[in-house]
């Protein structure tokens, strides 16, 4: 027992004992995360060719350059070409002008499944993937 109350007052005496001062170590640094940036969808280049190239051509002429349509047909006062891929559809129509030539006059487009994002593009882009070369 008694050596129990010696050890206790050692105990005792070292806790009484000088401070150890600890080191001042600054708090670490937060961990900055840089901010994500966004980089803006490139935009694509200008289409290889225009709707508006093919307006008022003749029917021998829109073959040259954009090939044979996939169908053909022959409406009341017009004749209607489809050209279809895995962009688009395209549909041409020819109407006779004043000489009696077939023309074109109005090219629709639909089903860009591919296309999309090209806004107030789609027309011309769609046409450029007919194009011969």
């Amino acid at each position: 027992m008694k050596i129990i109350l010696v050890l206790m007052s050692v105990l005792l005496l070292a806790a009484c004992g000088p401070e150890q001062k600890l080191a001042d170590t600054p708090p670490p640094a937060p961990v900055v995360v840089p901010e994500p940036t966004i980089a803006e969808k490139p935009k694509p280049a200008e289409p290889a060719f225009q709707m508006s190239n093919i307006m008022g051509l003749q029917k021998d002429s829109v073959e040259k350059i954009l090939g044979e349509p996939s169908l053909k047909r022959v409406e009341k006062a017009a004749e209607v070409w489809l050209y279809d891929n895995q962009f688009c559809n395209a549909h041409i129509y020819f109407y006779e002008n004043d000489n009696s030539d077939m023309h074109v006059e109005y090219v629709e487009t639909s089903e860009e499944k591919n296309l999309m994002g090209l806004e107030g593009q789609r027309a011309d882009f769609c046409i450029s993937t007919f194009l011969q070369d």
